[in-house]
This record gives C-alpha cells, structure tokens and sequence, in this order.
C-alpha cells in the first residue's frame, strides 16, 4: 500500500513470502513506478525502530532488499537510498540513539564525491569542477575526510562547487 495524507492505493511489488507479514517501510516516491526506501519500522511484526538506531536499519535495508525484493516490468522499483543518484529537496539527519527519530534538513546543494589530488587543498568532483576551499578552517576540515569523501555542495556555475 501506498499511503499519504492525500492518497491511497495498492502498489503491485514482489517480494519474499518470509517478510509479508507486518512489514512497515517509510518509502518516498520518485515516479509512479519508482521508491527510494528511506527507513524501516516494522519487519514481520517485529518493531525494529524501537531497538536499533538509524545506521543499523540503513544497513539492514541494503541487505533485505538485495535478498527479498524481486523487480519485473509488471511491479514497482524498490531502490535503496545509497543506489538513488537523482535531485532531492534534503537529507535527513538521525542521531546514533536507539528508536530516535530524524530530522529534515533543506537541501541546497546535491551530495557529490569528492576526491583529493596531489597538490595540498585541491579537491576535484567527480563528474566535472573543483571544490572551493575558502578558508583554513575548511581546509583542516577536509584533510580529515580522507582521499575519496561524499559531501553536499552546490554548483557554482563556473566549474567550481561550494560546501553547503
């Protein structure tokens, strides 16, 4: 079932028999036919928000929708958050407590790789431009990230990207 505040309707998927019973998803539509899967708060009447922070269900999902989901051109898509490439209007942000919920944060930019080159300070993004790095206290900060990191930017317009 797809549910919203304004709608209702049943969405035909395949999935695995061993997880059809009571099993809540928090989904987020991006086409009719497409879902990215952003959360999971019950697996076969099992209330698993309560007793797992955010990074373990994120790391859950990966697995069962790899192991238990089947797509045909008759069901809908099922995607993990970490397979989605395309704009989305934020990022949800959870802390590490067990059965907290998250908050949403506006997003301005869009989440980019990052990969450092030789010469100190330079950044490159993969996909075309480079990372500005205005000051010394961004630039202590990305040292720490390590060769290849993901980030929010925002283009530029020049070929240049800024941290968001």
């Amino acid at each position: 079932m797809w549910i919203t505040s304004q709608e209702c309707y049943s969405v035909p998927c395949s999935v695995d028999e061993r997880v059809c019973n009571d099993t809540f998803l928090r989904v987020e539509r991006i086409s009719k036919h497409e879902f990215v899967v952003a959360d999971m708060w019950m697996y076969n009447s099992n209330c698993i928000f309560a007793c797992s922070n955010f990074q373990q269900r994120y790391e859950w999902l990966k697995l069962w929708l790899k192991l238990f989901v089947f797509e045909t051109p008759a069901t809908i898509k099922l995607l993990h958050k970490s397979e989605y490439k395309g704009a989305i209007r934020g990022y949800e942000t959870y802390l590490e407590d067990i059965g907290k919920s998250g908050f949403f944060e506006e997003g301005v930019g869009q989440k980019v790789t990052i990969v450092k080159l030789s010469i100190p300070d330079c950044y490159e993004i993969k996909g075309g431009g480079y990372l500005r790095v205005p000051d010394l206290k961004t630039s202590q900060m990305l040292r720490q990230k390590g060769a290849v990191f993901e980030a929010i930017c925002q283009d530029n317009g020049d070929g240049s990207w800024s941290l968001v």
